[in-house]
């Protein structure tokens, strides 16, 4: 019998000729490390290696731009189209290798989906004329020409041929989620009626062309190409469509297919899912894909735990699988699979955090819970001169716990307070709303580290600047105590009906009336909070009224944008829950009446079981003062700080540790 944990995952593979060790794939996601100039870049070396160096059996380095006058996708995207380019990819390539994984490229053309301020002329090119959606007779991309269509192809192979230069030892088409090779297939992009569109043999002769030129300039190396199992579109490509298409791609040249989802502009949640989205919701695709195939199929999106990919493998759903998001959360995905130690895995929730800090053309990869993602270069925190000495965080929310466990590594004697009888703080609330119980994962795996740690954990403990003084006084305290209610200026805010939509989140419901099928809950505030809040209670067989002083398009704004669309599409369709946009409360009666003022300037009244206020959370200075009055050495971090999400508390925590070792670090001259 086997002793590897998972036997399946771990068992090598053979795409064409080439041998991978191990089933487990790094999906090719958009850094935004590259140069302006889309060269590599020593950062982005570093955050490949290190994924390598995790026991990944190959790494798809994301998309790299085969024309970048047309179609770059993202500021700092990697490009290969010269000479000049192909001594950086032979470095990343030999870290990846020497790391002992696969190094593959992926090849691109962002097609309609290349943002318009990086290509010429402002007009990135498509199959057919695509109109603005608010202004159809505005083009936001032009078709594009015969020659225009062959020069990409011969970008394509090009760029593929110096790829073999680099030594890049697999090659992957990026035919998914709306860019150049997808429009050109699906049907919902390409309106043409000639060679290169009109019925299905037609809209297939582009990335039949597009295989046949990348296999010319690969030989005998593998050739996997990404595709979108459905796109969730009208009028555009399902999975009966891609099932009859899949063959014809493997008989053009592909050796394996990489199956995706979604479409950028019309179904974004699925291609990056939100926290709601269940694990391995698209093994079933990837099955039916692999029924149609006779080559190997990766399976990727929404696999997160080494049992759900070795059971895909092992029930037929797919025969690779590819990690994204995971990867970012923690790069020993795999070694700490090989060695059974799954429950130390830095668990990825779906918190699309990593989405959110990469946009726009500042921004760059990153993940909630591990800030060293995108920073590898980073030297880890030590504390020098100061290790040993006393170190003590205040607040066991998720920046608290992350701050304590990276003092107690730097070397710190570290101690964590927290008030509550339970570590958790903003945690527990985030995880409390229906279909974010992912979020509970990373709470048991800081707790667990904590475990294994030497940090002195104290619950139920209140500390001040009298407890902190002394002859052993710490060197640092870190604040990680989180926001606090702010009183809201209404007539009837202390009545015994009124409660912290925050504390029930935390699980406090003493005294919490019973469902009054007759009466509803009232919750006050649109924010992120009280949205999750109204859900909550819903679930809970309350009914709901959700008011809020802004309009309801408006409603979670602050939210995780994919997150947000989908949470407030539920709340619109939910029968349970009546939204009143433009709307503040006046007064709170004893009797649980509720005086509403409307924007436009009426008045009206609702008899309520309750009202729970869920606005106007701040830092509270009180402490913080105390122990500054008191000469201690302390910072702030989290929403102590200032509000935000995890990721921010968490990412918070990292720079205060790190600023605090550098203070104490060592200077060293330059050579030069």
């Amino acid at each position: 019998m086997s002793t590897v944990p998972y036997p399946h995952l771990f068992e090598p593979i053979r795409l064409r000729n080439l041998d991978i060790p191990n089933r487990t794939v790094m999906a090719p996601m958009s850094t935004n490390l590259a140069g302006h100039d889309g060269q590599v870049t020593p950062q982005q070396i570093a955050f490949y290696r290190e994924r390598a160096e995790g026991g990944t059996g190959m790494i798809v380095v994301e998309f790299c731009c085969v024309d970048a006058s047309s179609g770059r996708s993202e500021h700092r995207q990697l490009t290969l189209e010269t000479p000049a380019y192909v001594a950086g990819h032979q470095r990343l390539v030999e870290a990846i290798t020497s790391a002992g994984s696969v190094a593959c490229l992926q090849l691109q053309h962002g097609g309609q989906g290349a943002k318009r301020e990086l290509v010429k002329d402002g007009m990135p090119w498509a199959p057919s004329d695509v109109g603005s959606r608010s202004d159809p007779a505005r083009l936001v991309a032009r078709g594009m020409t015969e020659e225009q269509i062959e020069h990409l192809i011969e970008c394509f192979g090009r760029s593929a041929e110096l790829g073999v230069l680099a030594g890049y030892q697999a090659f992957e088409l990026h035919g998914a989620h709306g860019y150049l090779l997808t429009s050109f297939l699906s049907p919902y992009s390409n309106h043409r009626d000639d060679s290169w569109g009109g019925d299905e043999e037609r809209r297939l002769n582009f990335p039949r062309r597009v295989i046949e030129r990348v296999r010319q300039s690969i030989g005998d190396r593998p050739l996997i190409y990404r595709l979108s199992a459905d796109e969730f579109t009208p009028k555009g490509l399902d999975i009966d469509d891609m099932v009859r298409i899949a063959p014809k791609l493997v008989a053009a040249g592909v050796d394996a297919l990489h199956v995706s989802m979604g479409l950028g502009w019309t179904s974004f949640d699925k291609v990056i899912e939100p926290m709601s989205t269940p694990e391995g919701w698209r093994l079933p695709y990837s099955r039916r894909i692999r029924e149609a195939v006779d080559v190997p199929v990766i399976s990727v999106g929404q696999i997160r735990w080494p049992q759900t990919a070795e059971n895909a493998i092992r029930d037929g759903d797919a025969d690779m699988i590819a990690l994204g998001r995971p990867l970012l959360a923690d790069p020993e995905w795999a070694n700490k699979a090989r060695r059974n130690a799954a429950l130390d895995i830095r668990p990825c929730t779906s918190c699309n955090y990593c989405v959110a800090i990469s946009s726009g053309p500042n921004g760059t990869i990153g993940c909630a819970e591990n800030p060293r993602s995108g920073h590898e270069l980073d030297r880890l925190p030590d504390a020098g001169n100061l290790r040993g000495q006393r170190a003590v965080v205040v607040g066991g929310g998720p920046g608290g716990m992350a701050a304590a466990l990276m003092l107690q590594q730097a070397g710190f004697a570290t101690e964590l307070h927290e008030s509550r009888d339970e570590l958790g703080g903003g945690l527990i609330a985030s995880a409390a709303p229906p279909f974010k119980d992912k979020l509970t994962w990373y709470l048991n795996y800081l707790i667990r580290q904590l475990d294994k740690s030497a940090v002195q954990v104290h619950l139920n403990s209140h500390v001040d600047a009298s407890t902190l003084s002394g002859p052993d006084s710490p060197a640092i305290v870190l604040l990680a105590i989180g926001a606090r209610a702010l009183r809201l200026p209404i007539e009837g805010i202390d009545s015994s009906h009124v409660r912290d939509a925050y504390e029930l989140l935390m699980g406090h419901t003493q005294n919490f009336p019973a469902v009054d099928k007759a009466l509803p809950l009232l919750v006050y505030g649109g924010g992120e909070t009280g949205c999750e809040t109204a859900e909550l209670l819903s679930e809970k067989g309350y009914a709901v009224v959700l008011v809020s002083r802004s309009p309801a398009k408006q409603l979670a704004r602050s939210a995780e944008v994919i997150y947000r669309g989908v949470l407030n599409t539920r709340l619109a369709s939910n029968p349970r829950i009546r939204i009143i946009e433009n709307s503040s409360i006046v007064a709170i009666a004893e009797d649980g009446r509720v005086q509403l003022q409307h924007n436009d300037g009426e008045h009206s009244e609702l008899q309520t079981l309750g009202v729970l206020i869920a606005q106007g959370r701040r830092p509270d200075d009180t402490l913080l003062n105390n122990l500054l009055e008191a000469g201690l050495a302390v910072a702030t971090i989290g929403d102590a700080r200032k509000g935000g999400r995890i990721g921010d508390a968490v990412h918070d925590a990292y720079q205060t540790v790190l600023g605090l070792c550098a203070s104490d670090a060592p200077l060293r001259p330059l050579a030069c």
